[in-house]
């Protein structure tokens, strides 16, 4: 039968065990804190750099929409305008071939009829374009078809400057 000693010194022994046991899972309990607290400030400060790209990338986003808009715009106008110049070609062509008809009907009649003039005034114009050749009439200028469309300019580009990095968790040594 063990002594009353023996019985307290196992007692003492268990409770010792039981102290380490208990400080070893307060050091655990701490790394894990540790590395819980680490965890969550990386995760905070890596959402926030995400954050601050977001706001750049939508600013450029509503900037590019508003430049798509202007050369949606751009792309109106000159469908119109080509649409004008189709219609003008189409009605000109028509009317053309009927005034070259006409003409060429009379051209050759009048001919007829008054050779020697005709003669004249081929001479005439043959002086004319000698005329146009050395000293040619100055053309007006070119008049704008429609109004310019409002173009934005995109804002200076200057790209976020991410230089945040993990915070590195160092294990404690038992």
């Amino acid at each position: 039968m063990p002594s009353i000693g023996d019985i307290a010194n196992d007692i003492e022994s268990r409770l010792d065990d039981i102290k380490s046991y208990t400080l070893a899972t307060r050091d655990n309990t701490n790394t894990l804190v540790t590395a819980t607290e680490s965890g969550f400030t990386n995760l905070a400060q890596g959402l926030a750099v995400l954050v601050q790209l977001q706001a750049q990338t939508n600013d450029l986003l509503a900037s590019n929409d508003q430049q798509n808009q202007t050369i949606i715009c751009w792309l109106s106008n000159i469908a119109h305008v080509l649409c004008d110049i189709k219609h003008n070609t189409d009605a000109e062509v028509k009317l053309q071939k009927r005034m070259s008809a006409t003409l060429t009907h009379i051209d050759d009649i009048l001919e007829l009829v008054h050779g020697r003039e005709a003669i004249e005034i081929a001479e005439r114009h043959e002086l004319e374009k000698r005329i146009e050749k050395c000293c040619p009439e100055e053309e007006p200028a070119v008049k704008p078809c429609f109004e310019d469309c409002t173009a934005p300019r995109l804002p200076n580009y200057i790209p976020v400057k991410v230089d945040w990095k993990p915070i590195q968790f160092v294990r404690p040594k038992p």
